[in-house]
């Protein structure tokens, strides 16, 4: 087996059971290794889950700062212009260190933030299915994100070398956002890893975004990979189309013959967390399992 696979915890709370134990041996039994961690739409008690699973053969995945469903992450203001709001997400990154701890895998999971724009925004979520990215809309959303682009990652890469330095416990990993004018693509994560490379920090790869950009924007998928691969300490498995983001495995345009090309055939397992919308029914898991069989995910 070349990755370890968790049940994202997002889906887990809204359709597992409220008692501990009850909620880690359903998802034992869901032939998953344990749960991925991260905030979720019902509250976990992190340290219960830890100490109820302390008799079973249960793992947790590294955490992911926030809420990895919701239209907003929890890091959304990283890059801002104004000390409060930065403030505000770093004290969400300090959260969830105190969560990896709790667990026991220190390690942490984050996107860093939006581009700051001035004037309206018509729309960003790339997993809103009632919105439609055509090729104009998102070159024009872009155009504007990239003219700040250059002061928004100098910024991003003060805070995250002050983040880093002041939990040397914890490793660090930069993942994708759902938003257009996301800092993280290929490009400015090529920079940030270039100007920060005397840091312990890694990349995390979420399939459905990565996908999902590649829809709207044209950005081939597998660039990250190639470009970040040996870098890569962990994946987010989900899928993405117009309709939106963290369908199951197979339901959108997610490359798994591709991705798992990348996954390393030799060596500790990678975490590989499945992230599902809350809509999806328990009854996928099955289908969900068996798409990623297929690929050795």
């Amino acid at each position: 087996m070349t990755v370890q696979r968790f049940l994202g915890a997002a889906w887990a709370s809204v359709h597992g059971a409220s008692d501990p134990r009850r909620l880690l041996v359903s998802v034992l039994e869901a032939r998953f290794a344990g749960l991925g961690t991260s905030q979720a739409p019902r509250p976990l008690d992190w340290v219960a889950l830890r100490a109820a699973a302390a008799d079973l053969p249960f793992a947790f995945a590294p955490v992911r700062v926030g809420n990895p469903l919701a239209e907003h992450s929890a890091t959304r203001t990283f890059v801002s212009t104004k000390d409060g709001e930065r403030d505000v997400a770093v004290k969400a990154i300090q959260q969830a260190a105190v969560t990896a701890r709790q667990v026991g895998v220190p390690r942490v999971v984050l996107d860093l933030g939006v581009v700051p724009l001035f004037g309206d925004i018509e729309a960003e979520d790339l997993g809103d299915p009632s919105y439609t990215w055509t090729h104009e809309r998102a070159a024009a959303i872009r155009a504007r994100a990239h003219a700040g682009r250059n002061g928004a990652l100098d910024r991003a890469c003060r805070a995250l070398f002050g983040v880093v330095k002041s939990m040397p416990d914890i490793e660090f990993c930069v993942t994708q956002s759902r938003s257009a004018r996301a800092l993280v693509e290929p490009s400015t994560l090529q920079d940030l890893f270039e100007d920060l490379h005397h840091l312990r920090l890694f990349y995390w790869h979420d399939a459905a975004l990565a996908a999902r950009r590649e829809q709207v924007f044209g950005e081939a998928q597998g660039e990250w990979l190639e470009r970040f691969g040996n870098r890569c300490r962990g994946l987010s498995l989900g899928d993405a189309s117009a309709d939106g983001l963290y369908l199951p495995p197979g339901a959108g345009g997610v490359d798994y013959a591709g991705l798992a090309s990348y996954v390393p055939r030799t060596g500790a397992a990678l975490p590989a967390v499945v992230e599902l919308d809350t809509g999806v029914p328990p009854a996928e898991l099955p289908g969900v399992r068996s798409c990623l069989d297929k690929f050795g995910l």
